[in-house]
């Protein structure tokens, strides 16, 4: 018998996983009760959640009719390497070019991951989380972090 929908099986097998090993290391502290919670009681939750949900999405998946969208493609290193990138170029830009053009440079690398991205898409994206960003961190809470860069 072959497994019906690939993608989802694979992707319930993943969750499940990921939910053993959280639980699997909130063990290390004390779980507490319901009435008293310890520091893993609420990680052991998630985790036994996480893990149900993928069994449950796995199981559904294997008994599934095949569908034609449902084979698993080769993981695309390019579009991770990107995104990553993306993250660490912003975080390490963000103390010298501030937190506006930390952000337009993170989106300009994140977008190269798809093929289907536009230039003024982009430069919404940019001016929406500019925006966003600005009023969330800096006006909202209150962060310290630069907003443009010391040298303008």
């Amino acid at each position: 018998m072959s497994v019906g929908h690939a993608k989802d099986f694979w992707s319930g097998i993943l969750f499940a996983s990921l939910g053993l090993i959280f639980v699997f290391f909130a063990q290390e502290h004390e779980l507490g009760t319901a009435a008293r919670m310890g520091p893993a009681y609420f990680p052991t939750l998630l985790g036994g959640s996480l893990t149900a949900l993928g069994c449950f999405i796995a199981v559904k998946a294997y008994f599934s009719k095949p569908s034609t969208g449902s084979r698993v493609t080769p993981f695309q290193w390019r579009v991770l390497g990107l995104i990553l990138g993306a993250v660490l170029a912003f975080s390490l830009l963000l103390e010298i070019l501030g937190l506006m053009l930390s952000i337009a440079i993170m989106v300009f690398i994140a977008v190269l991951a798809s093929p289907l991205t536009r230039f003024k898409e982009t430069l919404a994206m940019i001016a929406i989380l500019d925006t966003l960003a600005y009023f969330t961190f800096v006006y909202g809470i209150g962060m310290l972090i630069p907003v443009w860069p010391s040298f303008l």
